[in-house]
């Protein structure tokens, strides 16, 4: 049995495959399988899956019909032979020491910590004086600028459990690139309550490349609103203020990064058949209780007077320029700033 097993879904993937796959043949440690999962891509990439295993007894192509990454995830699951679980994108790579840091990471960890770690964009990262640090639940929101807390790619996953817990799985039904946090959400739910006193074991250097410059990358496309879209952040808020006591100065980013996700899906929402959803959206009391949450304990965000006066051509309008000419992005801050200093006057 592999110590780790890494799950790579594979869909057009041709440009960056082999890349991805070499960054594991360069690992410290060898002690691993890779299932490539075909996604029933339609260019050669599952031809090259075969290429790619036919050279490394530890490689393994497995192909299916096309039916989305959470679908691909879900199959490596089933299929993983090993003791520990990642997942890694195809058109990202572990750095040479990945692998290494996370076996370093499993003598020391207790049990039920989670152990993870943040990603980078630079081709090369320095080693940190102090390797790991512990960190209780209540500080989730402070690590949630690092990616540690709701990607899939930033974390370490123990297989028995996973097989203990069938639940746990990606929901296939969400195709648009949203899978990994509703996961994550459901994982950690289920380790902590093993384990109610468990932490976060972070290693402190990026063991996660992430490639920025892939164009056909879903997180480049447009993300009509979705049900899950606010599902998915509505368990995040409660789970951290309810479960884990996040404290609200923490809550800041995670509520700034639902708005603007929301946003993006509201801007992404074009077809007359979108507009009820997005209507609902604004109308959605879990919604109304963020917004009342962050009024409360004035945490700042340049989108929440547009969802609180529920205006969808202001939230358009917020989301386009965040993607380009920040102008307008940046008046609504300031107006923001002014709000809540009102706020504490009339406090």
């Amino acid at each position: 049995m592999p110590l780790f097993s890494i799950v790579i879904p594979v869909y057009r993937g041709q440009p960056y495959l082999r890349g991805c796959v070499e960054s594991l043949l360069e690992q410290e440690t060898g002690d691993f399988e890779a299932l490539l999962i075909d996604d029933g891509s339609p260019d050669q990439s599952g031809a090259l899956c075969d290429e790619l295993a036919a050279g490394d007894p530890r490689l393994r192509a497995i192909h299916q019909p096309n039916s989305g990454v959470a679908s691909a995830r879900n199959r490596g699951i089933r299929e993983a032979r090993g003791r520990w679980l990642l997942f890694l994108d195809q058109d990202d790579r572990f750095y040479p020491h990945t692998l290494s840091s996370i076996c370093a990471a499993l003598e020391r960890a207790r049990p039920g910590e989670l152990i993870t770690w943040p990603f980078s964009t630079w081709e090369k990262v320095r080693p940190t004086p102090e390797p790991f640090t512990r960190i209780p639940l209540s500080r989730l929101g402070w690590l949630y600028s690092w990616g540690t807390t709701h990607y899939v790619w930033t974390k370490l996953f123990d297989l028995e459990l996973l097989r203990a817990h069938p639940e746990i799985r990606f929901d296939e039904t969400i195709r648009d690139g949203t899978d990994d946090l509703p996961f994550c959400n459901l994982y950690c739910e289920t380790l902590f309550a093993n384990a109610p006193q468990g932490s976060l074991f972070l290693i402190n250097r990026a063991a996660y490349y992430y490639e920025t410059g892939n164009e056909n990358s879903v997180s480049n496309r447009l993300q009509p609103l979705q049900p899950w879209h606010l599902t998915m952040f509505w368990d995040l808020f409660r789970d951290y203020t309810r479960r884990y006591g996040v404290p609200p100065e923490d809550m800041r980013l995670v509520l700034d990064q639902c708005l603007r996700t929301l946003a993006y899906s509201v801007y992404s929402s074009r077809r007359p058949d979108e507009q009820p959803a997005v209507r609902a959206l604004l109308k959605d009391p879990r919604l109304r209780q963020m917004l009342d949450y962050m009024k409360r304990f004035r945490l700042p965000s340049p989108f929440y007077a547009a969802f609180r006066l529920g205006s969808p051509a202001l939230i358009r309008r917020l989301s386009a320029s965040a993607q380009g000419d920040c102008r307008l992005l940046d008046r609504a801050a300031r107006l923001d700033r002014l709000l809540r200093r009102a706020d504490r006057k009339k406090g």
